[in-house]
């Protein structure tokens, strides 16, 4: 297959992959952890997941000749080139968070619609592991613009969350002064 088509797609089956994250972010921004919206998250999720190992097999195929060897060289040159660290070991914390997304997904299939309900430790851990992931890749492999562009979504993400926060708490508040209050000494 012609390099320059290996190429292709091997960066825009990661762009949409994370496009499709950021997609479900917006989906969890938007409706919070509740019931609306969780087939559309679900989709997304599940698009991402499957664009993401297409990026990974896209990889591995035009860039490392499946070679563990040369995906961990090439990692170690892409972060000295970002950071100055020569160092490869990220390449492990890509394979740990590809067995993530993966688990994940089956996990909101087998367990259905309501299965990403979980904890909340869970659920902010899942995020921040997939925002530092991507944000981090975005550093190292990304052209030198997204460097800029990363932190710039990631604050606005940040402010999107925290304005929807207030304003769950605030209809929260609304909701309980609405409710009678039943005293038991009457």
């Amino acid at each position: 297959m012609d390099s320059d088509l290996g190429e292709i797609l091997t960066r825009w089956s990661v762009r949409l992959a994370v496009g499709c994250y950021l997609g479900r972010v917006l989906l969890d921004v938007a409706f919070g952890r509740s019931g609306r919206g969780m087939a559309a998250k679900r989709r997304l999720w599940t698009a991402g997941c499957v664009l993401y190992l297409l990026h990974v097999a896209c990889a591995f195929t035009f860039f490392h000749n499946w070679s563990h060897a040369d995906a961990y060289r090439h990692t170690a040159e892409q972060t000295a080139a970002a950071t100055g660290l020569n160092w490869g070991g990220g390449l492990y914390f890509n394979y740990a968070f590809t067995l993530l997304w993966v688990f994940d997904t089956v996990r909101w299939w087998l367990g259905g619609l309501t299965a990403p309900v979980r904890s909340t430790a869970y659920f902010r851990l899942l995020h921040a592991v997939f925002a530092f992931m991507m944000i981090n890749a975005t550093i190292v492999f990304g052209p030198p613009i997204w460097r800029w562009l990363a932190p710039a979504v990631l604050a606005a993400f940040g402010f999107a969350y925290l304005a929807r926060r207030r304003t769950w708490q605030r209809s929260r508040k609304d909701e309980a002064l609405a409710e009678p209050r039943w005293n038991n000494d009457d």
